[in-house]
């Protein structure tokens, strides 16, 4: 009972146009210091002893990009071309380069999810939400979509009925324009519950068939040597 793949698909194109944007801000950010409204951040200086890169790198996407962001974008070429193992393991290589940078792990968990890997996907998205920075909200409720549809998907109910409720709770902090979808986490939610509800409906239907076969006087139906069951002897 996955959820719907349209979300999913908006989650991937966050990601890109994330990656693709970081240089965006930086532009934007110096824009607003010519027009006298919003003055960039200084430049943080290079520490004693670090490699030059000359002025390639900005580790606060500012200036420059920043190594992380370049290599999440080579990350997202592959996966595009649908090399998903390359796009693993350029995603691995970010997430060295910025271990506390959630976006790392939960596009690591997108590609994990295309190979249909889904126990290293839920590491991935789990890893991702431990990694909460309350500076990006936005990529914290990918986050959660995500890990929320992983469990659905390994069909874990509980557990993708509680990360649905958290999904919702933090929909609801970012307001009707944070770009999350609360309709949706209500949606999921209202499915595994009328899931769960009508398999405990089978399972009082499955009992009651069980005690009356039992009451019928075949209690050993089924079993080993009993008529009719595997490896009993042939009717004469």
């Amino acid at each position: 009972m996955p959820a719907a793949g349209s979300i999913r698909a908006r989650a991937r194109v966050f990601a890109l146009a994330l990656a693709a944007g970081s240089m965006a801000l930086g532009v934007a950010l110096v824009a607003d210091d010519a027009s006298g409204q919003k003055a960039a951040p200084a430049a943080k200086p290079k520490p004693k002893g670090a490699p030059d890169a000359g002025d390639r790198y900005d580790p606060d996407n500012i200036t420059a990009i920043s190594q992380f962001m370049e290599t999440v974008g080579k990350g997202n070429e592959k996966y595009n071309a649908k090399d998903y193992p390359g796009a693993i393991d350029v995603f691995k290589k970010a997430i060295q380069l910025n271990p506390r940078q959630p976006l790392g792990p939960y596009l690591l968990g997108e590609a994990y999810l295309a190979t249909a890997n889904l126990g290293e996907a839920e590491a991935a998205f789990k890893n991702a939400e431990e990694l909460n920075d309350p500076k990006q909200p936005l990529v914290r409720s990918h986050v959660l979509f995500a890990l929320a549809d992983c469990y659905e998907r390994e069909q874990k109910w509980e557990p993708a009925r509680t990360a649905w409720q958290a999904y919702n709770e933090h929909a609801a902090k970012l307001g009707p324009d944070g770009g999350a979808h609360p309709q949706s986490g209500a949606a999921r939610i209202k499915a595994i519950d009328d899931m769960l509800k009508q398999d405990k409906a089978y399972e009082i239907v499955r009992q009651r068939i069980a005690a009356e076969r039992a009451d019928s006087g075949a209690p050993d139906a089924g079993k080993p040597g009993a008529p009719g069951a595997p490896g009993a002897p042939p009717k004469k």
